[in-house]
């Protein structure tokens, strides 16, 4: 049984892969910010994707294998309109024709009023989708792909 829920570009995308965020991923994170709740998850939820991997959602402590220099030696962009942030290593920015692409591994956050890293709603999962969904690209040369996430 097919589990996810299909993020369908529009014809303007240059990005060839669909991405998806599993069923069960969203129930996580509708589950630890459910009102409800007697005890509060104290995981937190941030996303990852890569050049490999699809949008996933994973807990903050497996961010460094994922990023190495997750909070650390990283670098930020913030997306406009929410306190939201994407975490990358800057070694792993190819500048060409004078427009940054990020190769590597990022890392999708959230930040509360203090600062503080905290959980990823599902609200801002969509709004990271529709981030990647407006700066993916795919690169080719000599026959290889290499999709990246223009920053310029």
């Amino acid at each position: 049984m097919d589990n996810t829920i299909p993020f369908n570009p529009t014809s303007c995308t240059v990005r060839t892969e669909q991405i998806t965020v599993d069923v069960s991923i969203l129930s996580v994170l509708n589950h630890a910010a459910s009102p409800g709740r007697h005890k509060p998850d104290a995981n937190i939820y941030l996303a990852a994707i890569a050049p490999d991997m699809e949008l996933t959602i994973i807990m903050e402590e497996d961010a460094p294998h994922i990023l190495p220099c997750f909070d650390e030696e990283d670098a930020t962009i913030t997306i406009k309109g929410a306190p939201l942030f994407i975490s990358y290593n800057p070694a792993q920015v190819l500048t060409l024709a004078g427009k940054h692409y990020l190769t590597g591994a990022v890392i999708f956050y959230r930040t509360d009023s203090s600062g503080r890293i905290v959980s990823l709603t599902v609200e801002d999962i969509y709004r990271f989708q529709s981030y990647l969904e407006m700066q993916s690209v795919t690169l080719v040369a000599d026959g290889q792909k290499l999709t990246c996430i223009c920053i310029d």
